[in-house]
């Protein structure tokens, strides 16, 4: 069973979403908090699964909150609960899995716990993320990259991703000049159909390419093609 913690500012919030999640047999909620600050120290101590979380609080914003939560070392599952839209793209820099726009219902809900839970099931058995842990290398044309434990290094420079960058360059590399459409893309990473929005491709994409412009002479790249998609490129 999935262990899951709410950080809210609101009570009339948390009741709710315990509420919902009480129905569900595959979560648990072991914490609820009113104070983000009271709520990190407690993470260690409750090890959650999922943190539910607000973003706009008196204490500390959600952005914040989970941009600590993220320097932790073990895997917390982060899903925005919060009412303001705006915040989407911002919510998924800090890796969120999923964001919620409240008023939400008990399906929505109960889809994202069956999101989370076979992530972390693929997670364990090693069947999408296995190369997160092992040493790969790809020449591609002659133009050489090694990866290991989410290092990617080009050139001798070496570049740490998370999980889904990870993901999204090794996925791209293998197919360099290939363009993908942000849904199709999203469904290869994710392994699942876009549930309506590419946020969090967007999100992370925009990181990745940060990440590979600042080496010296760019010599690999993503490309937007106007309403067509992404593609690799690598330069000699």
């Amino acid at each position: 069973m999935l262990k899951a913690i709410i950080v809210d500012d609101e009570i009339l919030a948390i009741d709710l979403l315990e509420a919902m999640l009480q129905g569900n047999s595959a979560v648990s909620v072991v914490g609820k908090f009113l104070n983000p600050l009271e709520a990190f120290t407690n993470i260690p101590t409750l090890k959650p699964d999922i943190l539910f979380l607000d973003i706009e609080m008196t204490e500390m914003d959600g952005i914040e909150f989970a941009s600590k939560v993220r320097k932790l070392s073990y895997l917390i599952d982060i899903v925005f609960v919060t009412a303001y839209e705006q915040y989407a793209i911002e919510a998924f820099t800090v890796q969120a899995v999923d964001y919620i726009l409240k008023p939400f219902d008990r399906e929505r809900l109960t889809k994202t716990i069956e999101r989370i839970s076979l992530r972390r099931k693929q997670f364990q058995s090693k069947t999408t993320v296995n190369l997160i842990e092992e040493d790969a290398c790809i020449i591609i044309e002659n133009f050489h990259f090694h990866v290991h434990s989410r290092r990617v290094y080009i050139d001798h420079t070496a570049f740490v991703l998370s999980t889904k960058e990870f993901q999204i360059f090794f996925f791209l590399a293998q197919r360099p000049g290939q363009i993908f459409h942000p849904t199709d893309l999203y469904k290869h990473i994710w392994a699942e159909e876009s549930i309506g929005h590419t946020q969090a491709l967007k999100a992370h994409i925009s990181n990745l390419r940060k990440k590979l412009e600042s080496a010296p002479g760019h010599r690999a790249k993503i490309v937007t093609v106007r309403g067509s998609g992404y593609q690799l490129l690598f330069e000699s």
